[in-house]
């Protein structure tokens, strides 16, 4: 008698909490399900939980925009103050290019590093864009003539390829007739 009782009990909970039939995994859905109760296991045993090796960066896409035209705007206001004889900020600009200077060295803090190609050896493959090349004479090889967009790079990986205007030199490519 207690088993039928017994019995009748499981079918009512049976019929009160079913259980929906298992559907098909994929590979993927199974290795992770299988990670997921490894983790608990270690952890109810006192293990530390595995941690990636790598942690992966999640930031989303308009904030690293802003960023980038934070970055860009500083690096066009330093450009704008520096007198270009001299390489110094001009003197009516002294007081406002320290908080330039504090606007990169924050954006440094948090991984960005803006580059300003100008006067920089040029190879044919580097990842900015040459926007215009002009033939000079004084030119004994290619060099970035201008910086017209810098690169930007965050956590050493390029997130703003460079805009430049390069100077080559006028007899590249052409022999003297003899």
């Amino acid at each position: 008698m207690k088993r039928h009782q017994k019995l009748k009990k499981q079918q009512q909970l049976r019929a009160e909490f079913q259980i929906p039939p298992a559907q098909p995994a994929d590979l993927a859905t199974m290795d992770k399900l299988l990670t997921d109760i490894r983790q608990m296991w270690a952890h109810q045993q006192g293990a530390t939980p595995v941690i990636p090796s790598k942690p992966v960066e999640v930031v989303p896409a308009s904030f690293i925009k802003g960023l980038l035209a934070i970055a860009t705007s500083a690096w066009r206001a330093k450009a704008k103050m520096i007198d270009s004889t001299t390489g110094e900020p001009r003197p009516e600009m002294a007081r406002v290019y320290k908080d330039i200077e504090r606007i990169y060295r924050h954006l440094e803090e948090i991984g960005f590093t803006i580059k300003n190609h100008t006067g920089d050896p040029y190879d044919d493959g580097q990842p900015m864009k040459v926007i215009t090349s002009q033939p000079r004479q004084d030119a004994n090889r290619k060099y970035v003539l201008e910086t017209l967009l810098p690169t930007i790079y965050w956590n050493d990986r390029i997130i703003q390829h460079g805009e430049i205007e390069i100077a080559i030199p006028a007899n590249l490519g052409h022999q003297p007739s003899t």
